[in-house]
């Protein structure tokens, strides 16, 4: 038996996805390092405020209008070495922050964050760490998220080292890739084209 999704059904799906309220059309861009899993929910140590909206089109790679193209130009406002591209249906920036306390097991029922108070205080929500995605069920007002692990078909890590950055899930992350490194310093700007093709 075979089954397919046809050329006309892949163009209808592109159709449907420019068409549609809450379209996944923002681009955010993180520096951090890992390697892009199915189970992510957010970047690698995202760039505050870098989320931008994008204009997104349907185009044709290899059967017409198979592919969900955005294109959108980032600005570097600080130096560092761009890593790796997600594709969002909101422009809000994530709440993120670095762990004060390794983790140690892939048991590990809490994980230690620094600043706290600006985190948010309404649970459950989800968080990503690495490679992991953990919800968090609770706090305990001062530095500690309870959570529970291996969320969203992740991995549990069993060591994640002082300074990981934890980032809060926000908004839908709808594609992601990372690259080897593309290093920026302040004031340089990069257009992005980003196909998303169906196959």
């Amino acid at each position: 038996m075979s089954s397919y999704l046809v050329s006309d059904g892949r163009n209808l799906t592109v159709s449907l996805l420019v068409a549609a309220s809450g379209r996944p059309s923002y681009l955010g861009f993180g520096t951090g390092s890992g390697n892009t899993s199915p189970s992510d929910q957010a970047l690698f140590t995202e760039i505050s405020g870098s989320r931008i909206s994008a204009t997104v089109s349907k185009v044709t790679t290899t059967t017409s209008g198979d592919t969900y193209q955005l294109v959108g130009t980032f600005t570097a406002t600080s130096s560092g070495t761009l890593t790796n591209i997600g594709v969002f249906g909101t422009g809000n920036s994530p709440v993120q922050s670095q762990l004060i306390a390794p983790i140690s097991s892939n048991s590990q029922s809490s994980i230690g964050i620094n600043g706290y108070g600006g985190w948010p205080t309404s649970y459950p929500f989800n968080i990503q760490v690495s490679t992991e995605v953990m919800t968090a069920v609770s706090g305990n007002g001062s530095s500690l998220l309870y959570v529970t692990r291996g969320r969203n078909g992740s991995t549990a890590l069993t060591s994640a080292a002082i300074g990981t950055t934890v980032t809060q899930v926000t908004g839908t992350l709808f594609a992601k890739t990372n690259f080897g490194g593309f290093p920026i310093t302040p004031g340089d700007t990069l257009q992005f084209t980003i196909g998303i093709q169906y196959q």
